[in-house]
C-alpha cells in the first residue's frame, strides 16, 4: 500500500490552493469594485492629515485652526481647515467548516467559495479604508496597507482553523462565515472570547438554496462531498418538515448566540448576489468605529 508522505500532500494542497487563488482574487475584486461605485465615503470631523473641507471659525475654536491664505480671499469671513476622522479598526476574518461547507448543488459555486470571496471582498474593502485585517487564528498580526490583500487570499485558501483554535485581538470586530452545521457552542465560545476582548462578532451563515427548501422528493440518496454515500430516503418528502423544523431550531440556536447590539448572525444563500451584504457589513463596520 503506499502512502504519501505529509511533505507531498503539503505540495498539493499548496498547488491546489495556488491554482484557485485567481479566481478567488478576481470575484473578491470584482464585488469590492461594485460597493465602492454605490457607496459615498461618511466622514466625519476628526483629527488627521487628511483634508475634508472648510468651515467658518466658530467660538471655541484655536487661533491656529484658521487658514489665513483662503480666508484672506473672502470678506470678513475666517475659515478652519477641518480634517477627517481616522481611527482604524481592526478587522479579523474566518472561513471554514467541515465537509458540508463544500457543498454546492445545480451548478452553484460551493459554500465555501462564497464563504471565502465574501470574506477577501471585505478585507479588500476594510484595508481600501485604511484599517487593519487580519486571519482570525492567523499567525501574522492584523496589518494594513493593500499588500495585505494577496496575504490573507493565501490564508483563506491553505488554512481552514478549527474556529475554536483561534484568538482575538483587542477591541478587533471579527466577522466568522460558515455554514456552521457544528455544534452552536463553538460559536457562541467564539463570540464570548471576542467580547472578553472588548471586540465584538459578526456571524455570517451561508447556506445553498436547497438546504433552505429541501426540494427533494422519492428515492434519495445524500452524499458527502468526497462521494461517500451518507444516507438513503426511499421517500425523501416525507421527512421535509421535519428537516426544515431542525433547521429553524439550529437558526434560531445561532440566533441565541447575540448578545449585544453591535453583534449580529446574517444569512446569506448561494444563489443571491454578494453586493448587498457586502453593502450592510461595510455599514456595520463604519458604524463600529470607536
Amino acid at each position: 500500500m503506499n502512502t504519501v508522505s505529509p511533505r507531498v500532500q503539503l505540495e498539493r494542497q499548496a498547488a491546489e490552493a495556488a491554482a484557485r487563488m485567481p479566481d478567488l482574487m478576481a470575484a473578491a475584486q470584482h464585488a469590492a469594485e461594485v460597493v465602492t461605485a454605490g457607496r459615498h465615503p461618511r466622514r466625519k470631523p476628526g483629527r488627521s492629515d487628511t483634508f475634508w473641507q472648510f468651515r467658518d471659525y466658530a467660538v471655541g475654536d484655536p487661533v491656529s485652526a484658521i487658514d489665513w491664505r483662503q480666508s484672506a480671499r473672502l470678506a470678513q469671513r475666517l475659515l478652519v481647515r477641518q480634517t477627517e476622522w481616522e481611527q482604524p479598526q481592526t478587522i479579523l476574518l474566518w472561513c471554514g467548516g467541515g465537509e458540508d461547507f463544500d457543498f454546492g448543488g445545480d451548478g452553484r459555486p460551493p459554500k465555501r467559495l462564497r464563504g471565502q470571496v465574501i470574506a477577501l471582498a471585505l478585507a479588500i474593502l476594510a484595508l481600501r479604508g485604511g484599517e487593519r485585517t487580519g486571519l482570525w487564528g492567523g499567525m501574522e498580526p492584523p496589518r494594513s496597507g493593500n499588500q495585505s490583500v494577496h496575504r490573507i487570499a493565501d490564508g483563506l485558501l491553505r488554512h481552514d482553523i478549527p474556529l475554536s483554535d483561534g484568538f482575538p485581538t483587542e477591541g478587533a470586530t471579527v466577522v466568522f462565515i460558515s455554514d456552521f452545521h457544528a455544534p452552536t457552542d463553538d460559536l457562541a465560545v467564539a463570540f464570548e472570547k471576542v467580547r472578553q476582548a472588548r471586540g465584538r462578532g459578526i456571524a455570517i451563515v451561508v447556506e445553498d438554496p436547497a438546504e433552505a427548501t429541501f426540494p427533494f422528493n422519492g428515492s434519495t440518496r445524500f452524499e458527502g462531498a468526497n462521494g461517500q454515500a451518507r444516507k438513503v430516503f426511499g421517500q425523501a418528502g416525507a421527512i421535509r418538515d421535519d428537516y426544515l423544523a431542525l433547521r429553524q431550531a439550529h437558526h434560531d440556536a445561532l440566533r441565541d448566540v447575540v448578545r449585544t447590539a453591535d453583534e449580529a448572525v446574517i444569512f446569506h444563500q448561494t444563489d443571491h448576489p454578494i453586493t448587498p451584504l457586502l453593502l450592510s457589513l461595510v455599514q456595520q463596520l463604519e458604524g463600529g468605529r470607536r
